[in-house]
């Protein structure tokens, strides 16, 4: 009987490994290229974050995200990330772009919001609504006002024509748009905006010109500790954020 039992047990043991090896080696895989795609895009060159980290926080992935996006559909694209601007009219503070993408049609100001749920908002209002599965609904701040914000900042630094200038705010894939409401400013899904933003449109920049602005703010990303604490605790002290 324990012979027998032994064997079963053995039986089943080898059927559970077969099936457990192939996995293991599936899902490490997986992650190992997904870990070797990160390590080699400019957003873990610009920022220096763990992969780790980006997964588990996911303001910081819906950034990434964004940057891989513009990766997969360029070529050597300019791109900076976490840029610590000179707030157009408060002297003592900074305003942080998300991200943001340099081409020949101008700089793209990308406001990024990973957020999941229904989202229900119209370009005029003060606060947008996210809305769980659960039935729970938060406010916040609106991103079209939040984006204008960084949209002054880059015109107010660089003295660019604002015709070179284009918000865009994204959302995850996970959100529904239920009710979002804006003419002026592209309010999209991940794919959809990656799909509609690298569409070639009007030459605004001429190569020179991109270059120039991209070294210009580029001193922005590398900015001390002491602006990265004082600009989040501004934003800390503020109901809805609007750094």
């Amino acid at each position: 009987m324990s012979q027998l039992l032994n064997e079963v047990l053995g039986s089943l043991f080898v059927a559970l490994l077969s099936f457990a090896v192939p996995l293991f080696l599936i899902c490490g895989t997986v992650i190992y290229t997904k870990v070797k795609r990160y390590k080699q895009s400019q957003y873990y060159v610009q920022t220096g974050h763990r992969y780790t980290k980006v997964v588990q926080d996911t303001g910081l992935y819906g950034e990434y995200r964004c940057v891989a996006e513009i990766e997969a559909r360029r070529l050597a694209p300019l791109i900076l990330t976490n840029l610590y601007l000179p707030h157009p009219t408060k002297r003592d503070r900074t305003t942080e772009i998300d991200v943001l993408f340099i081409d020949e049609s101008g700089v793209h100001v990308i406001e990024s919001k990973n957020y999941s749920g229904w989202i229900f908002g119209r370009e005029q209002d003060q606060q947008w609504t996210q809305t769980l599965s659960n039935r729970k609904k938060f406010k916040f701040y609106n991103p079209i006002k939040q984006n204008e914000l960084h949209m002054r900042a880059v015109e107010q630094l660089l003295g660019i024509d604002r015709n070179c200038l284009q918000s865009w705010i994204v959302f995850s894939d996970r959100s529904t748009l239920k009710r979002v409401e804006s003419s002026s400013v592209p309010v999209l899904n991940r794919k959809a905006w990656a799909k509609q933003m690298t569409e070639p449109g009007e030459p605004r920049l001429s190569p020179a010109e991109r270059l120039n602005v991209y070294e210009q703010l580029l001193p922005y990303m590398h900015v001390s500790d002491e602006i990265k604490a004082a600009h989040i605790d501004i934003i800390q002290q503020t109901k809805f954020p609007i750094g």
